[in-house]
């Protein structure tokens, strides 16, 4: 009896511990919610802004001014420009609402700050139709920056967030072409035209669990068509699939333009088919003559209103392992 009578006090025990470790638990999440609620309270914010609709701003002399339409961002000095969405969110973002690292009451006055002539002007307007213009002074020796809404006369330090976001020019807003995003082994086919010949190469695969192909000349149905040796169409169909834009020259071209990048008439025209997620397209691009420091050679895939610059290196890459390529 004495045995049974100890097994239900040590339960009840332990059914204590147990309840009293869940109220210290809940106390403590309780008590860390409190202080976090507590900690972003206390956080100092120079702005808090409603949805940004515009922004605009100078960088070296030039007015740069974007509206969001709907659900895009359009540069206002021309409504073709494809404008990088994703960062005018991060600077809509950053200037809405504005940490401060400290709010300087009390002190000198804005122009011991930089701020009577800011090194940058920020318009801001919200879906209200209100403006809000925030001025940047002078930067501090451990990379922040002395800041203050126009009309107040209170400055604040703040990080250098807002300085990096208006640290470019048009360029850097400028959205390029987007090329597929593919690997070598999901080329099917490489067509190359130039000189008015052309060579075309397919790809067969042998076993798709192993991976293993072979590559054919124009055709491959037959076996004298086979190319010698896979890797040269291998290391072929890698640098094709890894080209990138190096900088877009023009992104609205007109006809009577092509001339001036030597794409009235290519001097070469490379298509590949491809498969990736099941799905099979086509691209194509055409390459005309070098930019001016002869860095890269000026680009244009199918009818694309973009005129791109790709390294001349990537380019010559393909070339000299085109010419590599023997059939068997």
């Amino acid at each position: 009896m004495k045995k049974k009578n100890g097994l239900v006090f040590g339960v009840a025990v332990l059914v204590l511990l147990c309840a009293a470790y869940a109220g210290v638990g809940q106390y403590l999440n309780h008590s860390s919610q409190k202080k976090k609620q507590q900690d972003e309270a206390s956080k100092i914010t120079m702005t808090e802004l409603a949805k940004i609709q515009s922004l605009s701003y100078k960088y070296k002399g030039k007015e740069l001014s974007f509206t969001k339409k709907g659900d895009t961002w359009k540069y206002d000095g021309d409504d073709k420009f494809p404008v990088k969405q994703m960062k005018l969110d991060s600077f809509a973002s950053t200037v809405s609402k504005i940490p401060a690292l400290r709010k300087l009451q009390g002190g000198d006055s804005l122009g011991a700050y930089g701020l009577d002539q800011p090194i940058r002007e920020i318009n801001a307007t919200d879906e209200n139709h209100k403006t809000t213009v925030i001025l940047l002074g002078n930067g501090t020796e451990d990379g922040n920056y002395y800041a203050v809404v126009k009309g107040e006369n209170t400055p604040y330090l703040i990080d250098s967030n807002l300085y990096t976001e208006t640290d470019c020019g048009l360029d850097d807003y400028l959205a390029l072409e987007e090329f597929p995003s593919i690997e070598g082994k999901d080329i099917q086919s490489i067509t190359i035209e130039k000189d008015g010949s052309k060579e075309h190469y397919v790809k067969k695969k042998l076993d798709e669990e192993k991976e293993t192909i072979e590559w054919y000349q124009d055709s491959a149905d037959s076996k004298s068509n086979k190319v010698e040796d896979n890797s040269g169409l291998n290391v072929l169909a890698d640098s094709l699939s890894s080209l990138t834009i190096k900088k877009c020259s023009n992104y609205k071209v007109q006809d009577s333009e092509l001339m001036k990048y030597g794409l009235t008439s290519p001097t070469e025209v490379i298509t590949y088919t491809y498969e990736k997620n099941g799905k099979e397209d086509t691209f194509s691009l055409s390459i005309g003559s070098l930019n001016e420091d002869s860095s890269c050679y000026y680009t244009r895939t199918n009818n694309s209103p973009y005129i791109n610059e790709i390294e001349k290196a990537a380019i010559d890459k393909c070339r000299k392992v085109k010419g590599e390529i023997k059939p068997e």
